[in-house]
């Protein structure tokens, strides 16, 4: 792969073991400059981790557990939601952050009162904003503080971002989805979306670090709610060298974005995230929304980085109109990506719900 650089300190199997797999994981993009910057950097993570982690990169045993999926195919994500699927349940704080989002006469001091409640919100806020996220010149100490140097909107969306991650919880017994990988790439597609939001001059940035949050919520609950189907999917893209995404379209006839926006919109949360989740996979309806384009490429970015779901080996289409409308280029990504890195690792280390 001529985007690698040779170098004589690298192991020559696992180095071809390397190329393989980062030729095989974007073997649906295009040959963009911005991809072949972005093939550099998964190299040198697939590298990494195949020295240190090369189980990572095995199939994994079906679990003797799991029974085969029933193959009954619904008719829409609404039908879907009819069926067994039982939806992680809204926390009374975030039920009381949207009513104060909703509400044309709340002020800085409600958010704040609000947001006091919960003890474990206000310190996973305070750190937040106390981050390489932020940077403020002096220390945030008090829930106050931080919705006044944040502003009313940026620390509202922050309070739902942050409680948004505690909705994803580890299941008991088997795991077909990874849930500490779900946790991580939700996190890391969210810090990626709001600096790719800040590049591009948007206001109120923060939105897009809850919207990458939440974007995968449908993808949680198919493998959450049935275990068979979820399986049944990861086999399925496995077989087929195919994208989740494909394996959802053909077993379901819908994939896991559009359901997401369904679930989101009966959540009542803000239209910009409805949107955000439910086109992400779709390059048609995200050139036409800045929220599910930016979310677009976040998610491929943040997979591409080594944050992926652990459910694919190839990471699908990333629109390349998409991203340069935002000005995103090769040499600029290449220069951003040690201070994300930091910030997501830093990021997950304090909302981690583990």
């Amino acid at each position: 792969m001529q985007e690698v650089e040779q170098t004589t300190t690298l192991n020559p199997q696992i180095k071809d073991a390397a190329i393989k797999y980062v030729r095989n994981l974007f073997s649906q993009a295009d040959d963009s400059e911005f991809i072949r910057m972005l093939k550099k950097e998964a190299f040198k993570n697939v590298y990494k981790k195949m020295v240190v982690e090369p189980d990572e990169f095995m199939a994994r045993p079906r679990p003797a557990d799991i029974e085969p999926w029933s193959g009954a195919k619904p008719d829409s994500p609404q039908d879907f939601l009819k069926s067994k699927v039982v939806l992680p349940s809204l926390p009374q704080v975030l039920l009381e952050i949207q009513k104060v989002i909703k509400d044309p006469d709340s002020s800085a001091d409600d958010l704040a009162e609000v947001l006091n409640k919960d003890p474990k919100l206000v310190a996973s806020i305070l750190r937040l904003a106390n981050s390489a996220m932020y940077s403020f010149r002096t220390e945030v100490d008090t829930t106050s503080r931080a919705v006044a140097l944040l502003g009313f909107k940026q620390a509202s969306s922050l309070a739902l971002g942050t409680v948004s991650l505690s909705l994803f919880k580890r299941s008991e017994g088997v795991q077909v989805l990874q849930v500490e990988k779900f946790w991580k790439h939700a996190i890391a597609c969210g810090v990626i979306a709001q600096e790719i939001a800040k590049l591009a001059g948007i206001q109120d940035t923060e939105r897009f670090f809850v919207a990458g949050m939440l974007h995968d919520i449908g993808l949680y609950v198919i493998f959450e709610s049935d275990k068979s189907l979820g399986l049944e999917l990861y086999e399925l893209a496995r077989k087929n060298g195919n994208s989740l995404y494909d394996a959802e379209m053909e077993l379901l006839g819908f994939d896991h974005a559009a359901l997401g926006g369904v679930i989101i919109r009966d959540w009542n949360f803000p239209k910009s995230l409805v949107v955000a989740a439910a086109a992400h996979h779709n390059p048609n309806k995200a050139k036409k929304d800045p929220d599910a384009g930016i979310i677009h490429v976040a998610d491929f970015i943040s997979r591409a980085l080594g944050y992926h779901l652990g459910l694919s080996t190839v990471l699908g289409v990333l629109d390349q109109e998409i991203y340069e409308s935002f000005g995103l280029s090769g040499d600029m990504f290449v220069d951003m990506v040690p201070e994300v890195q930091k910030m997501i690792e830093e990021i997950f280390e304090i909302l981690n719900p583990a």
